[in-house]
């Protein structure tokens, strides 16, 4: 018997609408072999130009995938994110066979990106080439807990808190995965990976420092929202992030 997705929906929401959801959510067991243990999406309603959002979270084999998307209706964001996550769960099939160095396996991940800013109005803009830093901010010196700063992320409502940490004196940054959890973002081979009582922990994508200029050309390609990275010119972490008029932000320490 086929698993049935928990939707749980805004009263925004219409009945037919998150039946809708759960429908297009059981595509996903199409697309792998492994069992799929749970799944749940969350559709809600802003104020935004593309007012819907769908969150899902799925269990696969043991194994947390999220996603999140908008969309100009339920259907859209629900399709955009079912998606998404369709086409991480094809790359974890690929991931024996393939490598990020091989053409086949860039050429597909360049059409799942030109793909994705369908969906990202704010990615759409502006050409990755006109975008420019226009704002910096900055995080305090003083240490915080991983409490305080998931605490912080909550009161401020944002959607991550890049801060130093009291335990390794490391810049990190928390943020919200999905509806339910929080991830920790921590330089690699930090002792913060096994800081999971209330976070999920991740290193970061890079081993080494990133110049400024580096860090703008990676979030030129990926277009992800936010890009966490140590800077190479101080060492210190940063945030550049991608804002709602098209350009960058970048948030960095205060000056010591």
């Amino acid at each position: 018997m086929a698993l049935e997705a928990e939707v749980q929906a805004s009263r925004e929401i219409r009945p037919r609408e998150a039946d809708a959801a759960r429908e297009r959510l059981a595509r996903l067991e199409d697309y792998t072999d492994q069992p799929i243990q749970w799944e749940r999406v969350t559709l809600r309603k802003t104020d935004g130009v593309w007012p819907y959002i769908a969150d899902v979270t799925v269990i696969v084999n043991g194994r947390t995938l999220t996603g999140h998307a908008t969309g100009k209706t339920p259907e859209q964001a629900v399709d955009a994110v079912v998606d998404r996550l369709r086409r991480r769960l094809r790359d974890w099939v690929g991931a024996d066979v393939a490598t990020r160095n091989e053409p086949r396996f860039l050429q597909r991940a360049l059409a799942d990106l030109e793909h994705d800013t369908a969906f990202r109005p704010e990615a759409n803009l502006k050409p990755p080439e006109e975008r420019e830093i226009v704002h910096r901010a900055t995080y305090p010196n003083e240490p915080m807990s991983t409490v305080a700063a998931v605490a912080e992320l909550y009161e401020r409502d944002e959607e991550f808190v890049i801060f130093v940490h009291e335990r390794t004196r490391e810049d990190v940054v928390v943020f919200g995965k999905d509806t339910t959890t929080i991830g920790l973002l921590h330089p690699p081979a930090s002792e913060l990976a096994e800081e999971n009582d209330l976070v999920q922990p991740e290193p970061s994508r890079y081993e080494q420092p990133l110049t400024l200029r580096a860090a703008r050309d990676e979030m030129d390609v990926l277009n992800h929202r936010f890009l966490y990275f140590v800077d190479a010119e101080d060492g210190r972490g940063k945030v550049l992030y991608l804002r709602h008029d098209g350009d960058y932000g970048l948030v960095e320490p205060e000056a010591s």
